[in-house]
């Protein structure tokens, strides 16, 4: 039953992360996983009142745990050693690690390190490195800002602003960062955050009149990372605070790393203030994968996972999981625990029916053209026909333009395929709007945030 201990002490990793000692240790501390497979996870408890809890108030979220460590959603149950409920065992379970051939055992689990105890007690994974994050065209740049950083804290780029839409390593990056750093430089102080954890833990700080505490432990850090910090927008009260411990690191000249979905000028309801702060020191992006780098990726995490994918699986794999790495990393995961779960070979069809929920736009490609023609036709209130014509005015020419673009990235249409939907004009045409929309991206303030909710709406609707 060792996998199934590995599984276990993952989810309770998770537990630890999301509520007190107290809590986890009255609710969580004698659960056990008794049996995983693809679709269902149960677990057992010592006393009814114990799963009446768990059952009513909690699995929701252990639901979510189990989902982070195998890599997808299984239905999760919760029974109890007392009575069993009526519920009866399956014995089906996970094989011992050592009645596997080499190339299905689990790969091995990476131990976690405290970020400085004496400053934060949050988790950073090990395993998190810039060495096995893989760089391509669409992250390098970003790659490289962040170790300049981490090899030479506030002296390279001082505030350090990455952003990019949810999925694409912005996290990695950050954990890269804090394990160089601990390596090279121990005795370095650092906080890692989440946005809305900030937040909260400045509500919290106000409520218990312990707000001294709450800045000494900010303002005395050696390096701050804020992970999504998009989410201290509109919050007044946050932002002034983040406002003055941001001025006092940087007037201490300490290393300062942001992270959002957005650039800052796109980030609505923040304050002027903090938003040219932001803009002071350098700003990376991170896009989307292209089809090169989705496909070493997909290699690497099946190289890590100890899985062989054959090269049409490959192929398709990357062709589909188009969205970001993070759901790269899931289907590789699902598709590694099934061959080991059920010894299923991984062939192009198991490949295709393990991720077929995790494909966007599972619709065909010309519903998905219609869908695009639909959402653009709403946002400028130009009829389709139109935007397919041959009409032009400044509102038309927009959005022909944005809805050349967004087929270009959401579908694999051929330019001149592509064309041929616009009153068949020719690639050239296709070319000179997918720059025109990568002009404005770059130079329009708010025109990168319009793009993306255009595609999250056809997504969404899809």
């Amino acid at each position: 039953m060792q996998g199934l201990e590995e599984v276990r002490s993952g989810v309770m990793d998770i537990l630890r992360g999301r509520f007190s000692q107290t809590v986890f240790d009255l609710w969580f501390g004698d659960l056990k996983l008794v049996s995983l497979d693809p679709k269902e996870a149960i677990f057992e408890i010592n006393s009814d009142f114990k799963q009446n809890i768990i059952r009513n108030k909690y699995t929701a979220i252990l639901s979510e745990a189990v989902a982070d460590v195998i890599g997808f959603r299984v239905e999760v149950n919760v029974v109890s050693s007392q009575r069993r409920d009526g519920f009866s065992l399956p014995r089906f379970s996970l094989p011992l690690k050592s009645e596997l051939p080499p190339d299905k055992r689990e790969p091995k689990e990476e131990p976690e390190v405290d970020i400085g105890p004496d400053i934060e007690s949050k988790k950073v994974f090990e395993q998190y490195t810039f060495e096995n994050f893989i760089v391509g065209e669409s992250n390098k740049f970003a790659h490289a800002a962040c170790i300049a950083v981490a090899r030479s804290p506030a002296t390279s780029y001082n505030p350090l602003f990455i952003y990019g839409q949810s999925g694409l390593g912005k996290t990695h990056l950050l954990y890269a960062i804090t394990n160089e750093i601990k390596s090279t430089m121990p005795d370095v102080r650092i906080v890692y955050k989440k946005g809305d954890e900030f937040t909260n833990e400045l509500i919290r700080s106000i409520q218990s009149g312990s707000m001294q505490s709450f800045r000494d432990k900010y303002r005395n850090a050696d390096v701050l990372l804020i992970d999504d910090i998009q989410f201290i927008a509109g919050r007044e009260s946050t932002q002034e605070e983040f406002f003055h411990t941001f001025n006092a690191l940087h007037d201490a000249e300490k290393q300062i790393i942001l992270t959002s979905d957005r650039p800052p000028r796109d980030i609505k309801t923040l304050e002027d203030r903090l938003r040219t702060r932001f803009e002071w020191g350098l700003i990376a992006d991170i896009q989307p994968p292209s089809l090169e780098l989705r496909t070493a990726i997909i290699l690497k995490k099946a190289e890590n996972l100890g899985i062989t994918i054959p090269e049409d699986a490959v192929v398709y794999l990357s062709q589909k999981l188009k969205d970001n790495i993070r759901t790269i990393e899931g289907a590789i995961k699902k598709i590694a625990a099934i061959t080991l779960l059920t010894g299923t070979p991984i062939t192009l069809d198991m490949c295709r029916t393990a991720v077929s929920s995790m494909i966007s736009g599972d619709r065909s490609e010309t519903v998905l053209i219609d869908r695009i023609f639909e959402a653009v036709s709403a946002h400028y209130g130009v009829p389709i026909e139109e935007i397919r014509g041959k009409k032009r005015n400044d509102t038309i020419a927009k959005a022909r333009h944005m809805c050349i673009y967004i087929i270009r990235q959401m579908t694999s249409l051929s330019l001149s395929d592509i064309g041929k939907l616009f009153n068949n004009r020719d690639h050239t045409t296709v070319i000179a709007s997918t720059r025109y929309i990568k002009g404005q991206i770059e130079s329009v303030p708010g025109a990168e945030s319009e793009v993306n909710d255009l595609i999250g709406k056809i997504k969404e609707d899809d």
